[in-house]
């Protein structure tokens, strides 16, 4: 719930729900946040539609971001090995906290 609220009054959702399992293995680091984002994703995506938010810009904008999307999916696979020889915590810790930096610096540049 916690994270739900912090992503959306800041836009970074993912490191408090990334700390939480920082003991974990990868795998279940990786299932968790996958089911996390998907269904936070699919949820504001509904929400936006009902509230007629969703555009021909803006799914331009979301196709744009495709390639992206599909070029992580293809680098996942080697990443993962890397990640679950033991560097999964170092890995986690060091993305939230370059999220709080980042949310750090907005407040502060405004």
């Amino acid at each position: 719930m916690f994270s739900g609220a912090a992503g959306t009054a800041t836009s970074i959702g993912g490191p408090p729900v990334a700390l939480l399992y920082q003991d974990a293995t990868g795998p279940r680091v990786r299932a968790t946040l996958a089911a996390y984002f998907t269904a936070g994703a699919l949820l504001s995506l509904a929400a936006l539609a009902v509230a007629g938010q969703v555009t021909a810009p803006s799914v331009t904008a979301g196709l744009y971001l495709l390639p992206f999307m599909i070029t992580g999916f293809a680098v996942s696979s080697p990443l993962r090995r890397f990640l679950d020889r033991g560097r999964t915590r170092p890995v986690v810790v060091g993305l939230a906290a370059a999220g709080a930096v980042v949310l750090l610096v907005r407040a502060f540049v405004g």
